[in-house]
Order: C-alpha cells, then sequence, then structure tokens
C-alpha cells in the first residue's frame, strides 16, 4: 500500500514540475515577455532624458547625475569604452533593425546606454550587495519555499484522504478473502472510492450467492447419495453372505468396500459443507495443548507402526473450537503416517501471540509447485490415484478452512527429514 501513496505523491511532484516548466515556456519563451519590453521602454526613456541633459550639462555633471540616479535605484554605474565592451552588446548595437538604438539590457539585465557620437557606453549593473536587492531576492525565494510547502501540505491531505478510504476497502477485502463471505464496503460518501465499493458489492454478491449455492448443492447431492449408497452396501453384504463361490464372495467383498469408501466421501462432504458454512459459528475455550495433542496421537490409527515423536513446550494453551481443531489435526496426523516412511514428528510450540503446531514426515514430500493447490478440494499430487495411499482429497482443504476460521493459516514447507512439514498458526489471544 505504502507503493501506490509514494508513486501518487512522486506523480504530484512531477506533474508540479512540468506545470511550472509549461507556464515558463508557454508565457515566457513562446510568447512575448512583457516585463522586458517594459524595461525596454523604461531604457530608452531613460536614454532619451540622458541626450536631452547632454545638450545642457558638461560630461562631469552628467555624470554625476547618472551616479545619484544609479545609487537611488540600486545600481552600480560603469563607463565602459566601446571597444572594451561584451560581444553580445557590440552585436546589437551594430545591428540594422533594432528597437532601441542607443539603450539595450543584456542577459543579466544590466543596462547598457550611448549618446550619438559617443565613444562610451553607460553600463548600469545591479548592485547585489544593496539591501533592497537583497530582501526582494529573499522575498523570491521565499516564494519558493511557500509554493513548495503548499504542495507538500496538498500532496500529503489528498495521499491522507484517498488512503483513508482505500484502508477501508482493503479491510473489507480482506475479511472477505478470508471467507467472510458477508463483508460489504461501506457505500456513504465519507468511505467510497468512486465507484469502486458499488463494483465490490456487486462483485461480492456474485461470488457470495455462487459459493453458497455450491455449498448448498454439495450438501443437498450429498445427503441425497447416503440412502442409495447404504441400500447398495446393505444389499452387497447379504448377497455376501449367500454366495458360496470363492470368486463371487470377492468381487461382493470389493463392492462393500466401494460403498464403504463412497459412504467416507459422502460424510466428507457433508462435513466440508457444514463447516464452511457462514452461520456456523465457532465455540472457542481455552485448554492445555498436551494432553489434547496425545489423546490424538494416541489414538491415531498406525498400521504401518510408523515412530511418531511429540514435542510440546511446557504450559502452552490453545484457544479454539474444539471438535473443529481435534478434526483438523486428526487429518494432518492420518496424512503424515500415510505418507511417511518410518518416522512421524509432531510439535506444539509458542510464537508470539500464536501458537504452532507442526507436523512433519520422512516421506516422499510434496513438490513447491503443488503446495498451496493441495489445499484445494478434490486436489491429488498423485496423479496415477493409487487407491491405497490415497485419501478423498477433501483432508486438507478441510484443515485449511478450521484454520482460517481460528483466523490463523496453514502452509506447507520441506521437512528437514526429507518430506512434508504442515505447520498451522492459531492466535492464543482473543482478538
Amino acid at each position: 500500500m505504502w507503493r501506490i501513496y509514494i508513486e501518487s505523491f512522486i506523480g504530484l511532484f512531477v506533474l508540479f514540475i512540468v506545470s511550472l516548466f509549461a507556464f515558463d515556456l508557454f508565457v515566457y519563451q513562446l510568447n512575448t515577455d512583457y516585463d522586458y519590453v517594459l524595461e525596454d521602454m523604461q531604457a530608452a526613456a531613460v536614454q532619451d532624458l540622458m541626450a536631452t541633459l547632454s545638450e545642457h550639462q558638461d560630461d562631469e555633471a552628467l555624470w554625476q547625475l547618472l551616479a545619484n540616479y544609479a545609487q537611488s535605484t540600486a545600481n552600480n554605474l560603469n563607463l565602459v569604452p566601446m571597444n572594451d565592451a561584451p560581444e553580445e552588446v557590440k552585436r546589437y548595437f551594430s545591428g540594422s533593425d533594432i528597437p532601441h538604438s542607443y539603450s539595450f539590457h543584456d542577459e543579466d539585465r544590466g543596462l547598457w546606454v550611448t549618446l550619438p557620437d559617443s565613444t562610451n557606453y553607460y553600463h548600469f549593473e545591479p548592485n547585489t550587495d544593496d539591501v533592497v536587492r537583497q530582501n526582494i531576492e529573499f522575498s523570491d525565494s521565499l516564494f519558493f519555499v511557500f509554493i513548495g510547502g503548499g504542495f507538500l501540505i496538498y500532496s500529503s491531505w489528498l495521499i491522507w484522504f484517498l488512503s483513508r478510504r482505500v484502508r477501508v476497502l482493503q479491510r473489507v477485502t480482506a475479511d472477505f478473502a478470508k471467507g467472510d463471505l458477508n463483508a460489504r464496503a461501506p457505500t456513504n460518501s465519507g468511505s467510497k472510492v468512486g465507484k469502486l465499493n458499488e463494483s465490490f458489492n456487486e462483485m461480492a454478491d456474485k461470488i457470495s450467492q455462487l459459493i453458497t449455492s455450491n455449498r448448498s448443492l454439495t450438501q443437498a447431492v450429498a445427503h441425497d447419495l447416503r440412502t442409495p449408497i447404504f441400500r447398495i452396501q446393505w444389499q452387497a453384504e447379504i448377497i455376501k453372505e449367500e454366495v458360496t463361490s470363492p470368486h463371487l464372495k470377492e468381487k461382493v467383498a470389493s463392492i462393500v468396500e466401494d460403498t464403504e469408501e463412497m459412504e467416507q466421501l459422502v460424510n466428507e462432504l457433508l462435513y466440508f459443507a457444514k463447516i464452511g458454512r457462514q452461520d456456523r459459528s465457532l465455540t472457542k475455550e481455552t485448554f492445555p495443548a498436551e494432553p489434547f495433542i496425545q489423546h490424538l496421537v494416541e489414538r491415531l490409527p498406525n498400521r504401518q507402526n510408523r515412530e511418531i515423536e511429540v514435542i510440546i513446550e511446557p504450559d502452552i494453551s490453545l484457544l479454539a473450537d474444539k471438535p473443529l481443531l481435534k478434526r483438523a489435526i486428526e487429518n494432518i496426523l492420518t496424512n503424515a503416517v500415510r505418507y511417511a516412511e518410518s518416522t512421524v514428528n509432531v510439535i506444539c510450540q509458542q510464537n508470539g501471540r500464536s501458537s504452532q503446531i507442526i507436523v512433519e514426515d520422512d516421506g516422499p514430500g510434496i513438490p513447491e509447485e503443488y503446495r498451496e493447490s493441495v489445499f484445494e478440494p478434490f486436489f491429488s499430487v498423485d496423479p496415477s490415484r493409487n487407491k491405497a495411499n490415497m485419501g478423498h482429497g477433501l483432508g486438507l482443504a478441510i484443515v485449511k478452512l478450521i484454520v482460517e476460521k481460528h483466523d490463523g493459516h496453514a502452509v506447507i514447507e520441506e521437512s528437514a527429514k526429507g518430506g512434508a512439514k504442515l505447520i498451522l498458526t492459531i492466535p492464543n489471544q482473543r482478538p
């Protein structure tokens, strides 16, 4: 977010500088600078006055009058022979078509004046040591200081004004992304960011309706499948008892096994739809971590006799919905035992204001490109779909949903043992 503010400030600053250059180009470069025109007219008038005075005064008296004039106007007066004048001055007075034949302003706005039949130039140059000119220069500097300060104040206020509204929309977006499908952006005039709030709410309504309808459809289909699956399973059990052929018994046993797997899948779907409902509230309680996790490990089916090592820091308590967290940890442990070669580590530790439950194994692991996708429903890393070594594809999706409902997060990393390392992070303090 800070990058947007910095880019906005830089954009405003660049626009401000470009505007200054554009003003200088169009007002002073491409058009006539009437300040300079007025100065040239005043210089011509001074030259006319000098020519008139020279007819009635000698050179010394004229010089004194001009010196007094220069001192009164904060200038220095110099008498420069024509041969010693700068090339810029010589070129101007040697021209044939010039607006003022006996007066000229150089690039530094110094005034050069001559008289007819004179061999010298009178050079009036600004006296930079004069107090009046120093005060004028200081005032000009203050002008740019106030312009720059005003720009900084305005741009800071504009960025604050926009960021206050953007932060509101950002919080609503984050809540919606975490699964709060009821989160909507405020549409009052004091919080709107143009039409963005209404557009977000329209998008959120459509996404919410889509997700709700999909979950309702999943739950309805799963619920309706339970009855025919039960009937198939019951009839297959009866046939299994009645048939005498070993070959047929094997076939029927396979049917029973498949129906049991279908029943487990339906139960997983119903559970996934149940905890995904927005009206499913959490009943959080605080309980010690050690007996809770130890009990889950002890009752975990471990037919392959994997070695499970439990490391729990002392005096750690968990703040969670106990049945939901139990289901999440059971799913993780089941996966770890299924894919481990020999050992599984279960670690529970404190991490700031959160508790971390880490489960790692020495199995084949999960490739890095699949570590985000494994939390999606029905995703399988193994394209061969080995029935002996895979679940229904909902276990980790349920884990992610449960953890996010606790305002936590779940990530998968590579274990030091070479397998997968799944980290659950759950806040242990109430917001």
